[in-house]
């Protein structure tokens, strides 16, 4: 292999790893940034909030101005904490949600000094005071895209706490109007309506503790109460049994908001985990492989300079050698790795409860896998032997599912007759990576939506794999390039006609025999004839399994 063979080889391999990192580390690392803005700002948006409502309540009720100012303070206050620059530390990966409801509150914050002069100068009254209020406020529930339940839940609080700032602004005026009671009896469904629809969206404790104060005393006591009030006319509400009522429910609403979150932010963290451990995965094994491929790469180069390249080599031993035994220790280690690193992936899936999770860790089981088989197939065209262990004999069809799983277009490969036959353990890791050759070549040459179908069956001194496509085929020229790439030793110039190659030194290892020909409707089809010495089940042994065409893959 010539130095430029092996620097593309090598630049292949940066290229594809970092297509698989790179989005994998990104999104864990966006993942868990947004869970800790949420967890520094949910506090801060939370006080800026109580010191809004708490605001708006002293500003309608006639209260001595010193309280007002003193509440004013600290709404101030509360805003400012809101403001901290620290909150745009994690900004450099993505604006999260958390930040966005935020810098929302803030925005509509920026218009308070406007309205406590209106307030101040009498500019609007009482009740136009609370709907101002309320509209500064807005909706600053849970950002999280999967917590409606906890939106709708904080949604129906602040409607309560509109409604007792209403309740004390007619208090502290001429007495309930008609419009007053018409709007409490719009801001009473509202609650109502958001209440029990947040009862739908919740799930686990969260949903059991909403039940529970679904059918508490206090909450039909506050029915009670608006009902009155939206149809006696002349009267408002007891402030006796009103400030109690609302006092208790506003707080229970509040907890109950708090222990929702917390149960949402310890999935949010799960999800963050899972995608953490793919990360570390695709870049970890990725990682491993190169630093493989380079180690090989060097040394190889520095033996090359001390040493002269042997005049002939067989053709049994792939065209390749190995300098020393530190080269196979390392390919040992490698391949050790990938292996315990694919495991781990396989438990890691089983064990996963989160949809997105699961398919996310099997998409990094593909990504290793592709992995293995890279340096499985390198192991070999040197020479080496690759260290995965098989079992004595393995079925054909699921050296076939195995070689469709080394491919990135694993799902278009589907079965056509396959009879039953058993491969000897020696040969399944070569027939493995030569049937994969195959297989990706049919891949990327036919059409993107056609299959590639895979047939095996018994013949005279063998067994015969077939794997045909639908794609344009070969010229008589190609095809009698690509059969003599496949006897030939050493490597082509070039990247043409390597996997052709590479199936010949696959195929010479286990004396395999490889042809390829055109189909008569077009397409290619390549045959694999594997010796009888490495097959045992035949037709008279075993009954035969046909399967009718379906996928490889599940």
């Amino acid at each position: 292999m010539n130095r430029r063979t092996r620097l593309v080889g090598a630049g292949l391999l940066v290229v594809f790893w970092a297509a698989a990192a790179v989005p994998a580390v990104t999104d864990a690392v966006r993942a868990l940034a947004d869970r800790i803005v949420a967890d520094r700002l949910d506090r801060p948006v939370d006080e800026a909030v109580l010191a809004l409502e708490a605001e708006r309540r002293l500003s309608v009720s006639g209260r001595p101005a010193a309280e007002l100012t003193a509440q004013r303070a600290e709404t101030d206050q509360a805003a400012g904490r809101l403001r901290q620059p620290e909150q745009s530390r994690w900004r450099w990966l993505a604006m999260s949600e958390a930040d966005r409801t935020a810098d929302e509150l803030l925005k509509r914050m920026d218009g308070l000094p406007d309205l406590r002069a209106s307030v101040d100068s009498g500019a609007v009254d009482r009740r136009e005071a609370v709907t101002a209020y309320a509209e500064m406020i807005g909706s600053t529930g849970d950002p999280d895209p999967t917590a409606d339940g906890i939106r709708t839940l904080t949604r129906s609080r602040e409607v309560l706490a509109e409604e007792d700032a209403l309740l004390a602004a007619t208090s502290a005026g001429s007495g309930p109007a008609r419009a007053d009671r018409v709007r409490l009896a719009q801001l009473a469904g509202a609650r109502r309506v958001l209440f029990t629809i947040a009862g739908t969206t919740l799930s686990g404790a969260a949903a059991d503790r909403h039940r529970q104060l679904a059918d508490g005393p206090e909450l039909a006591r506050l029915s009670d109460l608006e009902d009155a009030f939206a149809t006696q006319p002349g009267g408002i509400p007891d402030p006796a049994a009103w400030a109690p009522t609302f006092n208790t429910l506003n707080t229970a609403l509040w907890e109950l908001r708090e222990s929702a979150a917390t149960e949402a932010a310890d999935a949010a963290t799960e999800r963050a985990v899972t995608a953490t451990v793919w990360a570390g995965a695709v870049g970890g094994v990725g990682f491993v492989a190169l630093l493989g491929l380079l180690v090989v790469t060097l040394r190889r180069r520095a033996v090359a300079a001390k040493a002269p390249i042997p005049a002939a080599r067989t053709a049994r031993s792939g065209g390749g050698y190995r300098p020393d035994e530190l080269m196979h220790d390392l390919d040992r280690r490698n391949q050790a790795l990938i292996q315990r690193q694919l495991r781990v992936l396989d438990a890691l899936t089983r064990r996963a409860t989160d949809e997105q999770a699961v398919v996310d860790l099997r998409r990094a089981g593909e990504f290793a896998t592709r992995l293995r088989r890279n340096l499985e197939k390198g192991v070999t065209l040197t020479g080496g032997t690759p260290d995965r262990s098989w079992p004595r004999l393995v079925p054909m069809a699921e050296v076939i599912r195995e070689s469709a799983a080394e491919i990135a277009d694993r799902d278009r490969v589907v079965t056509g007759s396959v009879e039953s036959a058993y491969l000897s353990g020696t040969a399944a890791t070569d027939v493995t990576h030569l049937l994969a050759e195959l297989i990706e070549n049919a891949a990327s040459f036919a059409p993107a939506d056609s299959p590639v179908v895979v047939a095996g069956q018994h013949e005279t001194g063998g067994y015969l794999l077939t794997v045909t496509d639908v794609g344009p085929g070969m010229t008589e020229g190609d095809l009698a390039t690509g059969h003599e790439m496949m006897t030939t030793a050493e490597p082509p110039a070039g990247g043409t006609w390597w996997g052709l190659w590479a199936v010949g030194r696959f195929a010479v290892r286990q004396d395999v025999g490889v042809q390829l020909h055109n189909t008569p409707s077009g397409g290619l089809v390549a045959a694999v004839l594997i010796p009888s010495a490495v097959i045992t089940g035949g037709p008279d042994s075993l009954d035969t399994h046909r399967v009718g065409l379906q996928r490889v893959v599940e």
